[in-house]
């Protein structure tokens, strides 16, 4: 039988060779091979949904509800992973006062995102004529330098009358932005068992892709880490590893490094002490775990009185 003579349900529609049993369908098309409808597919510009969704139909419902779940789930999914213009994760603040010494408590969890700073200089006008010092308590794996700038100019308009302290707890996280944030307080708190990532600076480009930038790496690092008192030798030593990559590090290991990050290392556990031990000065001595008689063993014998 000449090919002429084939019956068009017999031909390949990619390769146009001739077979017997359709195996490979795309909507009216046929094709002989599964690398030939991939290939037609591809030639095409056809989408993977584009074939998925009338195969789950003409197979039946409970394939056409399979397809469903997997597109929400999908969808889910996207949401959950969204670039951070589309859906960020959500950023909390909760504020404790003492009156007794005139001590804010400020917990921060969540990125660092437009309206922190306001937060915290409306948190500071609320109890600005019985303030002496604030302990802010974060939580954060960084986000928006523009705003991490402002945060840092209000935290600097704190301490021109009141004593800052800044505090990562146990098992708490400060990465990117959050740590210049961290390093503006006077006394700097941590967990041996506090997680820190560190990795260059990003611009977004046009096209809306993020771009590491070493010049804005090290303004931050001359900017920020240096005049708190950061070791430009650890600085030096870290910026090879944090090229185009994250850098994970526990408090113990800032620690150990002697990078100046952490001034005051928190302890692992905690000790069922009616009263606090005293601090060392010379940092030898873990202060205990507990966010307040921590912060009051660092703290209290030194409040400002202007």
């Amino acid at each position: 039988m000449r090919r002429s003579q084939v019956c068009k349900h017999q031909v390949c529609d990619y390769c146009g060779g001739r077979f017997g049993m359709v195996t490979h369908r795309w909507w009216g098309d046929k094709f002989c091979k599964r690398t030939c409808k991939n290939a037609y597919l591809r030639e095409n510009h056809r989408s993977l949904s584009d074939w998925i969704i009338p195969q789950f139909f003409f197979a039946g419902r409970a394939y056409l509800a399979a397809a469903v779940a997997v597109a929400v789930l999908t969808l889910l999914l996207a949401s959950a992973n969204a670039a951070p213009g589309e859906e960020r994760p959500v950023a909390s603040a909760s504020l404790e006062f003492n009156e007794g010494d005139g001590s804010l408590y400020i917990d921060w969890s969540g990125p660092i995102v437009a309206g922190m700073a306001n937060d915290l200089r409306a948190a500071l006008g609320k109890y600005e004529t019985t303030l002496n010092r604030v302990v802010l308590f974060l939580d954060s794996a960084g986000g928006q330098v523009e705003e991490g700038d402002r945060v840092i100019e209000a935290l600097n308009e704190i301490k021109r009358q009141h004593q800052l302290i800044t505090v990562v707890p146990h098992g708490k996280l400060c990465a990117s932005m959050c740590i210049p944030i961290f390093l503006q307080g006077e006394d700097r708190l941590a967990a041996r068992a506090s997680l820190w990532i560190f990795h260059e600076a990003a611009q977004r480009q046009t096209n809306g892709q993020p771009r590491t930038d070493l010049a804005e790496t090290w303004r931050l690092f001359r900017k920020y880490y240096a005049p708190a008192g950061v070791s430009m030798r650890w600085l030096k030593s870290t910026a090879p590893m944090i090229k185009e990559a994250d850098l994970w590090q526990t408090g113990g290991d800032l620690i150990s490094a002697k990078s100046g990050i952490i001034l005051h290392p928190l302890g692992d556990r905690t000790e069922r002490a009616v009263a606090p031990p005293p601090v060392d000065s010379g940092g030898g001595r873990d202060l205990p775990l507990s966010k307040k008689t921590a912060a009051d063993a660092v703290g209290n014998a030194s409040i400002r009185s202007e």
